[in-house]
């Protein structure tokens, strides 16, 4: 009796996690979250700001988080075609900041974007956007690395400074601090990535291999979210 009972058991233990896998091979679906950066704050309230939501199921009652979302941007790009982000709405792109020259920094982060340039080579809904103060950096960046114009777009700012726009537009300097290794980084090593609406989805140390590799499995995140 106690041979049948252990074998029952045993057959149990075998059964049952063969058959939960196959369920949720069948039936389950995967689903990916990625933080949004910045919720707006009601400056009279102080309260996040929200704004209603059409919920298939639970109908039209909830409410979603009003995120900050980045304002236009316009310049030029190398061959002097007008360059503005309102075209990278609807697509994936990862913004860097160079400045007035292409330094040790500059060349490393460049090297990393290169590298995830070749990553998302067959993936034309994800670009970069590399922000410049001057047309010899573009031009340093075009002959120093395989850049290729129509997934790497290098963008001089016709009023504003790279600087500026780094700090203020894409908030490099307020990022969340979450005490992950190698998150302290220098405003020209950052990237930033941004989502099909303009938000804010993650900061990254731009010089650090492992945090670009994050930054890389994180923009798939955001591609299989829009996918599903």
């Amino acid at each position: 009796m106690a041979r049948f009972l252990k074998a029952g058991i045993l057959l149990l233990l075998l059964v049952v996690p063969a058959f939960i896998f196959i369920f949720l091979k069948l039936f389950g679906q995967n689903q990916f979250q990625l933080q949004t950066f910045f919720p707006v704050i009601d400056a009279k309230t102080g309260k996040i700001e929200t704004e209603s939501a059409r919920n298939p199921v639970l109908g039209d009652n909830t409410r979603d988080t009003v995120f900050y979302t980045l304002p236009q941007i316009v310049g030029t790009l190398p061959d002097k075609k007008p360059f503005s982000t309102t075209g990278l709405k609807d697509r994936i792109y990862i913004a860097s900041f160079f400045g007035l020259n292409c330094d040790t920094t500059c060349t490393k982060v460049a090297g990393q974007l290169n590298r995830v340039q070749d990553i998302f080579t067959q993936k034309p809904e994800v670009v970069l956007v590399s922000y410049v103060d001057k047309d010899s950096v573009a031009a340093q960046l075009m002959k120093s690395f395989e850049v290729q114009p129509d997934r790497w777009l290098i963008a001089k700012p016709d009023t504003l400074e790279t600087t500026f726009i780094a700090e203020q537009y894409y908030r490099v300097k307020q990022r969340p601090m979450t005490g992950r290794k190698n998150e302290t980084f220098t405003l020209y090593e950052g990237l930033v990535l941004i989502d099909h609406n303009g938000h804010i989805r993650g900061f990254y140390n731009g010089t650090d291999k492992t945090d670009v590799d994050r930054l890389v499995l994180e923009a798939r995140v955001l591609m299989d979210i829009y996918a599903n």
